[in-house]
């Protein structure tokens, strides 16, 4: 009997230390892991905007809808709009279509607005709120921030922070979109729950593969700081949204890689050779043939049929990779941390 119970004793304790493990209490995997290497496109930190909230502070909680019980009137704490915001160096848009948002575009986040602190690095004064469903009187509804990025003829990595309306481990979901025909296809690319922690993932979106990431967005209320690869040259929007335990997101910057060119309804259906590196693999949007050369010149890898190429025992620095499909060739410059 004494040998039964210290083996489920083990048991469980083992299982619990894998649990532990797999809990990431930062503040998101940061900025640079993805290399991007297409310019920077757009770049918004939500400041210059007019003040649209109900509230007024930043700790107070989110923006919602009240019934002024005196005036009879209702004091609208989200709103509905849709307006462009510059590419740069260029004279077309990315188009923001908001439903149910709110602006402050100089608040910090709400625990470093509370502490007379900074906000976690990275993450600038200001921000675009997206609702949740919530019931004031009148009721909130769920909104999105829709970031229309069809003007591009590439997107090639995203980054951005988000913030929590007060409080901690709370989360925030983006999404990415192919139009087609007259509907728009979404797929999550990173769903981020602040509760319950274990269930947060970032999608591949070639191969659609799920990777648990683990945040707990334990210090939301001073921001989180993410970087998601996109690598499509189908004209996409973006789609950002409350998730899991509802709670209000608040979006302070946003950093687009790619390039500006062509229309998507010019692109869509006419994907290109693409290459880029994630994790180590080198990955190809088509079954190619894969020459991998060092900076010298050396080869160093080849794979033939093959849409992933594994490097994880080569060092660090730059390369160049041939690939071949079909007809289609292309040579690409990678850097591996």
């Amino acid at each position: 009997m004494k040998r039964i119970f210290t083996l489920i004793f083990v048991s469980v304790f083992g299982f619990s230390v894998t649990l532990q493990a797999q809990l990431n209490m930062g503040t998101g995997p940061g900025w640079g892991s993805l290399f991007p290497t297409e310019p920077l496109v757009l770049d918004d930190d939500f400041s210059g905007y007019t003040f649209f909230h109900s509230d007024s502070t930043t700790d107070m909680g989110n923006s919602n809808n009240t019934f002024d019980p005196v005036t009879q009137e209702i004091i609208y704490g989200y709103m509905d709009t849709v307006f462009n915001f510059p590419f740069i160096g260029s004279t077309v848009n990315a188009v923001y279509d908001c439903k149910q948002v709110a602006f402050a575009p100089e608040w910090k986040t709400a625990w470093a607005f509370r502490d007379g602190t900074d906000n976690t690095a990275n993450v600038s004064d200001g921000f675009i709120e997206v609702s949740r469903e919530y019931g004031s009187n009148p009721g909130t509804i769920a909104g999105h921030f829709i970031v229309d990025l069809r003007e591009l003829s590439y997107v090639e990595v995203i980054q951005w922070t988000h913030s929590s309306c007060g409080g901690n481990k709370r989360g925030v979901m983006i999404e990415w979109g192919i139009p087609s025909a007259d509907t728009i296809v979404w797929d999550t690319l990173r769903y981020q729950p602040g509760n319950p922690w274990n269930e947060s993932f970032t999608k591949d979106v070639y191969t659609g593969e799920k990777t648990p990431n683990g945040y707990r967005c334990d210090p939301s209320a001073y921001g989180m700081v993410w970087e998601d690869g996109v690598w499509s040259d189908q004209g996409i929007l973006l789609r950002f949204t409350a998730c899991g335990y509802p709670q209000v997101p608040r979006i302070h910057d946003l950093k687009v890689y790619g390039t500006i060119g062509a229309t998507a309804s010019k692109k869509i259906g006419q994907p290109g050779l693409k290459v880029f590196t994630y994790d180590r693999i080198i990955r190809i949007s088509e079954i190619a043939k894969v020459e991998v050369f060092n900076i010298t010149g050396k080869m160093v890898r080849y794979k033939d049929n093959t849409n992933k190429v594994f490097v994880s025992d080569l060092p660090g620095g730059i390369y160049i990779v041939k690939t071949q499909a079909g007809n289609s060739t292309k040579t690409s410059k990678v850097f591996l941390r």
